[in-house]
């Protein structure tokens, strides 16, 4: 007799819970929603362009939300190194770091702190390392070790200090100027029209 009592309740409850459940899935079919967007964060990248005759120090920012990373790049500031190139810090290696010192304390200014550790710093030497690579491979080494180090020594993402190529220097002065010039955004446009023509 328990049990026939027992069942009508059950079944007063599951109704209960399925009218609350439809209840509140109509409500939330009815609400209009909107997507909330994140707020960008910017990202931040700096470049050493170690030159024949001098180095220059370029920082980059870009928005970090976008879709497969394709914000547009801008250059944030550039800094002169003072003095020659890192080439010409054959009989004094270290000094090639220290002369980097004055241009990262502007880039330490000018990254807020909490960006810093995920900002990547590259230093790509040209025509004057390659020219003392060919005669002194082991002291071009030893100068690009040291400016290695002691950019290692800030807070940055520190991804290498490389001697690059006449052909790879060539192909990134392309790409810059391209850039700069806007070519690779009509370039796209023309190509998204005629596939959708």
């Amino acid at each position: 007799m328990a049990k026939l009592q027992m069942k009508p309740m059950l079944l007063g409850v599951a109704l209960l819970a399925v009218a609350c459940m439809s209840i509140v899935a109509l409500i939330l079919s009815l609400a209009n929603y909107q997507r909330v967007e994140v707020p960008y964060s910017t990202q931040y990248g700096i470049v050493f362009d170690a030159g024949s005759t001098h180095t220059a120090l370029f920082l980059y920012q870009w928005p970090g939300n976008k879709e497969n990373n394709t914000g547009v790049v801008s250059q944030n500031l550039m800094c002169d190194v003072k003095g020659d190139g890192i080439s010409s810090y054959v009989t004094n290696p270290a000094g090639a770091g220290e002369s980097l010192r004055e241009c990262l304390d502007v880039a330490l200014a000018a990254v807020p702190k909490k960006k810093q550790k995920t900002t990547p710093v590259y230093l790509g030497a040209t025509a004057g390392m390659r020219l003392l690579s060919l005669q002194n491979q082991t002291q071009a080494n030893i100068i690009i070790a040291e400016v290695s180090k002691f950019i290692q020594s800030y807070p940055f993402d520190f991804r290498g200090a490389t001697i690059i190529s006449g052909t790879e220097e060539g192909a990134y002065g392309w790409i810059t100027i391209n850039y700069l010039l806007e070519d690779f955004i009509k370039t796209y446009r023309i190509c998204c029209c005629k596939l959708k023509c």
